[in-house]
């Protein structure tokens, strides 16, 4: 099997882990990789191969590249994703796929037409964690589901620190998306979607609230919001996104997830498992499961998923997520953000309709 040509477009923190997964997989090669920080492309490129650029319309252009991951700020996936789709690039955009359902319907049948696979990278459905509550589901050990929360948190440094462009997104773009498309994913609304077996969402309300990040922090982005879906069984799934954690938590981030059933529970704790604790200066949990570094090479559930779209190009195969899973999530977070300015529940309408 001859090597695939691999670009990442956006080598922050995330689109580093691209270039690093693409560099270390068999069959795939890092063939280029490109950020507006020219000095941080040469850096990455270095270590990891392949050429630099500044600009990704000439990273598109190189013949080599065959496939790409987009990994810019979220309100910039449409424009480069649509770009690379025209120069006949296979896609891997980081969530959420886009900001506006225009967008997202534009992304969709781009790839479509023109025969590009379009990959969300919504990694958590490669997580152990989730997968097993996947499998638990799937043989019905907790009987039929009737709630569930889900909580999906960082510090304020995200907002503050890791993420300029913060005051232009929201964590409902950037922490739901993973957060919907979980739950999506566990109780098989795609499938219910299409006439199959499944659950779908029907309802939504969802309540913000503003103040630490704007007032304090001068960025002009909500601090949190706290969503209530209700699905056509009767689940009710509650979901919890803020951005103000205080920095001194052991974790950037703080993940659970409890599903109680008819016959059981299955209960999620992604962040202060207990794993591995380092006791210093401070205290703080270090990464075992996300994408730690084993011997040099990037491995956990956020790798796996980059490695699956490179797998999936190198044998021509369709990706366990695409672009119309990526386009149910804009359109619930778009029903979030229309809930909270409302302030009433909305109906969800379909979710998969192209």
């Amino acid at each position: 099997m001859s090597e695939v040509g691999f670009g990442v477009i956006g080598v922050g923190t995330w689109g580093r882990l691209h270039a690093e997964v693409y560099a270390s997989t068999r069959g795939a090669r890092l063939q280029a990789v490109c950020d507006a920080d020219e000095a941080r492309a040469v850096a990455v490129a270095e270590e990891c191969g392949g050429a630099a650029y500044a600009r990704y319309d000439e990273l598109l252009d190189d013949p080599m590249v065959q496939a790409v991951s987009v990994v810019l700020p979220d309100f910039l996936h449409a424009e480069a994703c649509l770009a690379a789709i025209r120069r006949g690039k296979h896609v891997l955009v980081e969530k959420p796929l886009a900001t506006s359902e225009d967008e997202a319907l534009q992304i969709v049948e781009a790839a479509r037409t023109a025969g590009i696979t379009l990959m969300v990278d919504f990694h958590n459905r490669w997580s152990p964690m989730f997968c097993a509550l996947k499998a638990a589901l799937t043989v019905g050990d907790i009987g039929s589901p009737r709630y569930a929360y889900y909580r999906l948190n960082d510090t304020i440094y995200v907002p503050t620190g890791m993420l300029p462009w913060a005051g232009r997104s929201t964590v409902a773009w950037f922490l739901a998306s993973h957060c919907l498309d979980t739950l999506l994913w566990l109780f098989d609304a795609r499938s219910a979607a299409q006439g199959g077996q499944g659950d779908l969402p029907v309802r939504l309300n969802c309540v913000t609230r503003s103040g630490v990040l704007t007032q304090e922090r001068g960025v002009s982005t909500p601090d949190l919001y706290l969503t209530t879906v209700e699905w056509r069984s009767g689940l009710v799934t509650l979901i919890e996104n803020c951005w103000i954690l205080p920095e001194g938590e052991p974790s950037v981030f703080d993940l659970k997830c409890d599903v109680i059933g008819s016959r059981g529970a299955f209960h999620i704790d992604g962040s202060h498992h207990g794993a591995a604790r380092l006791i210093g200066s401070g205290a703080a949990n270090p990464d075992v499961l996300v994408a730690p570094r084993i011997h040099g090479r990037p491995t956990g559930f956020a790798a796996e998923s980059i490695r699956h779209f490179a797998d999936c190009i190198a044998r021509k195969a369709e990706p366990m997520v695409d672009g119309i899973d990526g386009l149910a999530v804009t359109r619930l977070i778009l029903l979030m953000e229309e809930s909270a300015k409302r302030g009433c529940a909305v109906e969800v309408g379909e979710l998969y309709a192209t």
